[in-house]
């Protein structure tokens, strides 16, 4: 593959496209956040670099444009408790984190000018600020490890007196932060109607999201045309983040490949070997898939990387 030059402009651009209701403002998203949970307002004064979110990485951390730089950072101060990707505590913090993709904060971080590693994250929500650690933690999202100069204590002490989050006493579901639900995969059953007129057998991911190829394969000869294939939300199987319908009108042998090329920035297309290009994001540590036949049956796959095999697994869930 070439070398590619990489426009975080592009990557901006085509977030705020995907996120057509972060795209008027922060103060909308963050009251409508703060409208549903608990938050502990810390002892501490804003003091860093104004930033745009542009990513998450399933509620560990998160992509910030600083100009033309791009970091990661994690959240100073707070662990994550390591659940079940489909357990409701799992799904609230994703489901935080993409919300606020696509919002300004001020990050205040150790580094002068990698800002790479633990940080203080606070949202701007008009003149005031919110505190994302301290979200987090008063929801009972997370646990307050002590690292730091803030003190979380407060807020940890409101999620453990109200049993929120991980201090729930019965905490099978999250009673203020409801993540509509990801069926567990035994639960998913299998339509009578459901057609096997083509399917998604394959998902390869590079450069960290900025490329990625998705393989369909038919079933039984003809177009694809009016095939729909949609990016789903982590946290509610039954919504679509983005979609893409394939227009191409050829006719498919059984068993031929149809492979689409996803980029963020259409002006930076690599040399595969792909059908058509479809302008979106697909998280590089996994997500799920869903494919719309012709008849109206709805595939859901979930992808996924596997250290074992160095690349994606795609297992279909009905």
């Amino acid at each position: 593959m070439r070398s590619i030059i990489f426009n975080p402009l592009g990557l901006v651009l085509v977030i705020l496209l995907l996120l057509p209701d972060l795209i008027l403002g922060n103060s909308g998203v963050v009251s409508s956040l703060l409208g549903e949970l608990e938050y502990v307002a810390p002892d501490a004064t804003p003091n860093g670099r104004e930033v745009l979110i542009v990513g998450s990485n399933n509620g560990s951390s998160l992509l910030i444009l600083d100009g033309d730089s791009l970091y990661t950072i994690t959240l100073l101060g707070v662990d994550f408790p390591k659940l079940n990707p489909y357990d409701g505590i799992n799904l609230s913090i994703i489901r935080i984190m993409r919300n606020i993709v696509g919002l300004k904060a001020i990050v205040e971080s150790s580094k002068k000018f990698n800002l790479d590693g633990p940080a203080y994250l606070w949202i701007k929500d008009g003149e005031k600020t919110v505190l994302l650690q301290s979200l987090i933690l008063s929801n009972g999202l997370g646990n307050f490890n002590g690292q730091g100069y803030i003190n979380f204590y407060e807020a940890q002490q409101h999620a453990k007196d109200k049993g929120l989050g991980i201090w729930e006493e019965n905490r099978e579901t999250l009673i203020r932060t409801t993540a509509s639900s990801v069926p567990d995969k035994q639960t998913i059953t299998t339509s009578e109607h459901m057609s096997s007129w083509v399917e998604l057998i394959d998902v390869r991911i590079f450069d960290n999201g900025l490329f990625g190829l998705i393989t369909l394969v038919t079933r039984e000869a003809g177009s694809l045309a009016g095939t729909v294939v949609s990016i789903v939300s982590n946290t509610d199987i039954m919504k679509d983040e983005d979609s893409f319908t394939i227009s191409d009108q050829r006719e498919l042998k059984v068993g031929e490949n149809y492979v689409v090329l996803v980029t963020i920035d259409r002006a930076q297309i690599p040399s595969f070997n792909y059908n058509t290009i479809w302008v979106t994001y697909l998280d590089p540590n996994g997500g799920f898939l869903s494919l719309k036949n012709l008849n109206g049956a709805r595939l859901l796959y979930e992808y996924e990387y596997s250290r074992k095999i160095n690349g994606y697994v795609v297992t279909p869930l009905n």
